[in-house]
């Protein structure tokens, strides 16, 4: 569940956003994960047009590089690389693609209530406030912050940065996709794994996940926490 470059990952092709046209909007995905609620992937579409129906899912979309439109009866979006959004279950759409899109991406299949979409045009610039020292640093002083952007049904999005400095991690009651904007980092795992981060890293890390982070160069991350009943 860890891929170095979202922007190099290839991709498996799965045809036309809409089967009646044939000739656009040609898509192609990877999944890093699903477990039939959770669903966390790379997604690709050509240029071209195609209409997305309500569909029984949450679903929270990071644009790692191309431009596209989508309209609905809320307005226009305009997405562009570091766009980040989540758009809620029973909301109908069109996109318009204008250059080819790639984004990472976490379905949300459980059931919810519907919830009011939420758009964060760059998540490279976005101010999230003042950094403070980590509470349990395990080398140098590293001061962190984070910024929610969208909190519903147990999902939890938002941008995370953090000052070079070593700490421990751990998943305790939720599982966490990120997609590295800026920095460099290295993740170790307790059981040996060992994820090296740079701008254009995914990585999936599960419930039950334990480590710890050594922050090279300040890095800025978007995360999504997916809250998981006990």
């Amino acid at each position: 569940m860890y891929v170095t470059d979202i922007l190099a990952q290839p991709l498996a092709t799965e045809g036309p956003a809409n089967a009646d046209r044939p000739g656009q909007a040609i898509t192609s995905n990877w999944a890093l994960m699903d477990d039939g609620q959770i669903e966390v992937g790379i997604w690709e579409c050509g240029q071209g047009t195609f209409t997305r129906p309500p569909v029984e899912y949450d679903e929270m979309m990071f644009m790692a590089s191309g431009r596209a439109t989508v309209a609905s009866a809320d307005g226009e979006y305009d997405l562009t690389p570091g766009t980040t959004w989540v758009k809620s279950r029973e909301w109908p759409c069109t996109w318009t693609v204008h250059q080819a899109v790639r984004k990472m991406y976490v379905i949300d299949r459980r059931p919810a209530a519907t919830a009011s979409p939420s758009v964060l045009a760059n998540a490279y610039t976005w101010d999230v406030g003042t950094r403070v020292s980590h509470p349990k640093p395990l080398a140098g002083d590293p001061k962190q912050i984070l910024r929610a952007l969208w909190v519903h049904n147990g999902l939890e999005v938002g941008v995370w940065e953090c000052e070079p400095g070593s700490f421990g991690i751990s998943r305790d009651g939720y599982d966490e996709a990120m997609v590295i904007l800026s920095g460099k980092a290295t993740m170790n795992a307790t059981n040996g794994q060992i994820f090296h981060l740079q701008a254009g890293s995914v990585l999936v890390t599960p419930q039950g996940f334990v480590g710890h982070w050594i922050i090279e160069e300040t890095l800025r991350k978007v995360y999504v926490k997916v809250m998981r009943p006990a």
